[in-house]
């Protein structure tokens, strides 16, 4: 009987809605700028076009690398329907190790949005850790 009030128990909470299911929902850029303090610190995937493609020049002294240097680190400007916000990619230890992401790229990004507070615009940016290809 306790196996089944368990089992019970288990599959009523799977069913329920629950803030992790949450993180796999594709949000609209224009959700997130409009309220940055609800995504501070937080794990966001959104979808759109990188626009403003910017290369980063190698970064040495990296902590992450072992003090060695950072390589393929991006900025860009990710646009959907409902606006834009700026993506970082932090890079690689070895070059050519990830694909970069290229002008008018259709792209999914999962990761961290931060916003500085001590910025008055409190303008977020998403810090990536994972950029998939989206084929139309």
């Amino acid at each position: 009987m306790p196996y089944f009030i368990l089992g019970l128990s288990l599959i009523l909470y799977g069913l329920t809605l629950n803030p992790w299911a949450l993180a796999d929902e594709i949000l609209p850029i224009a959700k997130v700028m409009e309220h940055p303090a609800d995504y501070q610190a937080k794990v966001v995937i959104v979808e759109g076009r990188a626009r403003e493609v910017t290369e980063l020049p190698p970064r040495f002294r990296v902590h992450r690398c072992a003090g060695g240097p950072v390589y393929d680190a991006q900025l860009f400007m990710l646009q959907d329907q409902s606006g834009s916000i700026q993506v970082g990619v932090a890079g690689a230890c070895k070059p050519n190790a990830m694909q970069p992401v290229v002008e008018n790229e259709r792209v999914r990004i999962r990761g961290v949005t931060v916003a500085d507070e001590k910025d008055p615009r409190g303008i977020p940016i998403i810090y990536a850790d994972a950029i998939d290809r989206v084929t139309p």
